[in-house]
């Protein structure tokens, strides 16, 4: 891919889909257009084979993965494996049909993967919120909707499990892309005064004082 010729298309539909910010880059992609895995700047051949083996072999797990579910289509963990790695590969949509056998089929949380998963949906959602909301106000809106879902079932349902307090985080992130300011200081506010994991509060912080900022810019 050379990001100097404006005339070939696929240059920018590449870059824009696998998220390329920095060149050379070398990207690992599935026969069905999940990204695998990547690597910026220059590499030796030394550096370069250790990246491809790894790539290799995070494939060859994945597609034995895959060859169980076929054996054992209803198993919650795999299916829950399997969603966790389409959204690692950029593969929503792949993900999200795993996550309902998966949510289906593990309603108890006995496999301990769905509050992660939720998150991980969720996040999914909200990275294409601010995008959409340039393009298409309407897919926007849907976007958003099923990431604050999503967010708020691990916040129902899951209290003690180690997605809850990130999942507060990102709801007041994802309220903040979408501008609704109020909902995102309230969420924002809230998990900063009681989170227990340090981090998580002082990230709240840093982002209340963020979106406290914006709110009063518009």
């Amino acid at each position: 891919m050379n990001p100097e010729d404006k005339s070939y298309p696929l240059n920018e539909e590449t870059r824009s889909r696998y998220g390329v910010t920095a060149y050379p880059a070398v990207l690992f992609v599935s026969p069905d257009g999940g990204l695998i895995q990547r690597a910026s700047g220059f590499l030796t051949p030394e550096q370069f084979s250790p990246i491809m083996q790894d790539a290799l072999a995070k494939e060859e797990v994945f597609s034995e993965k895959l060859d169980e579910l076929k054996k054992k289509p209803d198993d919650a963990k795999l299916n829950a494996q399997v969603a966790l790695t389409y959204i690692e590969r950029n593969q929503l949509e792949k993900a999200v049909s795993f996550s309902e056998k998966a949510f289906e089929h593990d309603p108890r949380n006995r496999t301990k993967l769905l509050p992660d998963l939720h998150n991980r949906l969720g996040l999914a959602y909200g990275g294409l919120v601010e995008k959409a909301m340039l393009e298409n106000t309407e897919e926007a809106e849907t976007h958003f909707q099923k990431a604050v879902s999503h967010f708020k079932i691990v916040i129902d349902t899951y209290p003690k499990s180690k997605a809850y307090e990130p999942a507060q985080y990102y709801l007041g992130v994802t309220y903040a892309i979408k501008g609704n300011f109020e909902d995102a200081i309230a969420v924002l506010e809230k998990l900063s005064h009681h989170a227990k994991d340090k981090n998580i509060r002082q990230n709240a912080e840093a982002m209340l004082e963020r979106v406290k900022d914006l709110a009063s810019s518009n």
